[in-house]
């Protein structure tokens, strides 16, 4: 309970003295995706990361340890505690309570005990239940220095703080009766009342404004759990049930924020609301990696390798002559909290000997194992992945956005920026070259069958009447969607019949139009060779191209109505896509592979085969045995070639 307010005054206490500082908090996980809404409604465990075991936190925590000087301390029962008695980390104290835990770090730390404590709730308060200590960190460097404990506290608590110096008690954002339990006289500055959380966290970031410098945007666990990167970027945090409304409220907080937004969605629309002000998303968890891993300087591990050899000029041309159909698949696992995906991926690259590509962020390789991204540059032979995994950088690079809606120069910009940072993680053997896009195209509305097939067996889509809010009110189409939901269901469920209904999903109705020109010309600006597009799907096809430069088309999979994506989920999918090309060759089968729903500790164990099964077919040349499998900038050289046939030669092959 104590935790948001301890960890905030501690987080200023090491910055005041010039020191790092870091957080674990231990919390049921299930190693699951967690893709957005309220967390509160969630299975236990999805929305707070991967699992200790499977999400690599001890070998992290170790890894921490060879790169810093580490003084420990905190809760006696966290399982981290027997990795850190392995290292040279200086234990501290082992206790949960606020005044050891001051009295132990201070004195390390060797800064004045303040006499200020601020006093903080985090229990739901209001009739909207709105927990509000994680979104007050900033007020120990707005209001500070200070110690914090939570409202909760008991006297012995307090009157040994008060042993400490901090005898002057301030209640941020608590409701009156809270305070008057407080053992001692509490004064008040600012109460919950019925505001909302998006109400609440305006007002709080707009009290904090000077002291912030980007975006943190999330629900009360997220925020406390990554108070460490929010104390080092100057994040103010932010969150609203839905969030785009929030977003849209505050426009010019973000348009003045640094690059990217950090947090978790709410829903897709966020999105499409931040890349209107300029930002991309860069999403997080509560759980690892460490904000640490990336917060120093560090040179990427370099193993000796060379660089693959590729199909040469006359073998595509040949290839072409043949109508043959290349393969490839383009592995997304692009934000930080997806990170869990990599070593799986290499391991699926390693033994099934799949080419495909690797789709990160910049953020997502400065806080990636160096070890893992050397093994893309180390040969097959040896161990590794070299030739096998081409990454790719995603979207607006440091984060994803809706590319068409970003306003004009904010992706070229960006994607130049993360570009250079992303070159600086990867292997010297491995070339970036290729780009890989959220929505490079405007939506525009389709007619859309409510008959669908789902895992084989016919679905019928229906649309719920009215639209919940933060406030819960009802939208303008009717009762709260809660109410419709209920009501379906319950007929449904009458019926016996429940498995073949379901809500349609938030992008049913709408696919990629044509392709936005400035889309292209950004990516080829930013020094990128080529792209994909999620324009034309389904048809091989260069969608633009200027000089060298393609955006091809993806060709395999479908359009999975919950995100802007086309993807694959299973062989069956990449079979069917295999069929249809391999009447009209030469061209490419082509398809994104959302890894984070197949990947992730928890889900591998249900969702593993799956991924597995696409892998290994795609890698035999698929079901006919005819598909050749090839990197994406293999791909890429083979869509110019095939662009160029019947044309002026292509200068690349002369």
């Amino acid at each position: 309970m104590h935790a948001p307010a301890v960890a905030a005054a501690l987080a200023c206490a090491a910055e005041q003295a010039g020191w790092g500082f870091e957080l674990y908090r231990s919390a049921l996980r299930r190693g699951r995706h967690f893709g957005g809404g309220d967390p509160d409604e969630a299975a236990p465990g999805w929305p707070a990361g991967s699992l200790v075991a499977g999400g690599l936190h001890v070998e992290r925590v170790r890894r921490l340890a060879g790169k810093y000087a580490i003084a420990v301390l905190g809760d006696p029962a966290s399982p981290l505690w027997p990795a850190l008695e392995e290292t040279d980390a200086e234990p501290l104290v082992r206790s949960s309570e606020p005044a050891e835990l001051y009295a132990a770090a201070l004195a390390t730390l060797e800064v004045p005990l303040p006499s200020q404590l601020l006093v903080l709730d985090a229990s739901p308060q209001g009739p909207r239940g709105v927990v509000t200590a994680p979104y007050l960190f900033p007020a120990f460097w707005t209001d500070g220095p200070a110690l914090g404990i939570d409202v909760t506290a008991g006297p012995e608590a307090v009157a040994q703080l008060a042993e400490l110096g901090a005898r002057e008690a301030l209640g941020l954002y608590i409701d009156r009766v809270r305070a008057d339990g407080f053992p001692t006289g509490l004064e008040l500055d600012g109460t919950v009342g019925a505001a909302s959380y998006g109400e609440l966290t305006e007002k709080l970031a707009a009290r904090h404004a000077e002291w912030g410098r980007g975006v943190l945007l999330g629900d009360p666990s997220l925020v406390a759990a990554q108070l460490p990167k929010a104390r080092r970027e100057r994040l103010l945090p932010l969150y609203g049930r839905p969030q785009a409304e929030v977003i849209e409220r505050s426009a010019e907080l973000f348009r003045a924020a640094s690059e990217p937004v950090y947090g978790r969605q709410y829903d897709d629309r966020d999105f499409f609301v931040l890349a209107r002000q300029g930002r991309s998303f860069q999403l997080l968890d509560p759980g690892p990696p460490f904000d640490a891993e990336a917060a120093g300087e560090s040179a990427p591990s370099r193993v000796p390798g060379e660089t693959p050899a590729e199909p040469s000029d006359r073998e595509l041309a040949a290839w072409a002559g043949e109508g043959v159909v290349l393969s490839t698949l383009l592995l997304w696992a692009g934000m930080i909290r997806e990170l869990d995906c990599l070593p799986r991926l290499l391991d699926l690259a390693a033994t099934t000997g799949l080419k495909a590509g690797l789709v990160l962020t910049s953020p997502g390789l400065a806080y990636a194992d160096p070890a893992h991204l050397a093994l893309l540059g180390v040969p097959v032979d040896r161990g590794g992945t070299g030739g096998l995994l081409e990454p790719l950088l995603a979207s607006a690079g440091a984060g994803v956005a809706a590319e068409a809606e970003l306003p004009a120069g904010a992706l070229a910009a960006s994607l130049s920026r993360a570009r250079e940072e992303a070159v600086r993680h990867l292997p010297a053997e491995v070339a970036l070259r290729g780009w890989w896009p959220l929505l490079d195209a405007p939506l525009e509305p389709v007619r859309s069958s409510p008959l669908v097939w789902r895992e084989g067996r016919p679905t019928i889509r229906f649309t719920a009447r009215g639209a919940g809010t933060d406030e819960g009110e009802a939208g303008a189409g009717g009762p709260p969607r809660s109410d419709a939901r209920a009501l379906a269901r319950r007929s449904i469920r009458r019926l016996g019949v429940e498995r073949l209904f379901e809500e349609r999903r938030p992008f049913d109705r709408l696919r990629p139009g044509p392709i936005d020109p400035a889309v292209p010309r950004a990516v080829q600006a930013a020094g990128f060779d080529y792209m994909w597009t999620k324009s034309g799907f389904g048809r091989p096809a260069v969608a633009f191209r200027e000089g060298p430069f393609v955006a091809l088309t993806l060709t395999a999979g479908a359009w999975g109505g919950w995100s802007p994506f086309y993807t694959a989920g299973s062989a069956r999918e990449l079979a069917r896509a295999e069929r249809r090309l391999l009447r009209g060759g030469p061209g490419w089968l082509a398809t994104t592979v959302d890894c984070p729903l197949l990947a992730l500790s928890g889900e591998i164990l249900e969702h593993g085969g799956r991924l597995h099964g696409m892998a290994a077919q795609l890698a035999r040349g698929g079901r006919s045995g005819r598909l050749v499998n090839v990197t994406p900038g293999v791909v890429a050289r083979y869509a110019r070639l095939l662009d160029t046939r019947g044309s002026e030669p292509d200068p690349a092959l002369s």
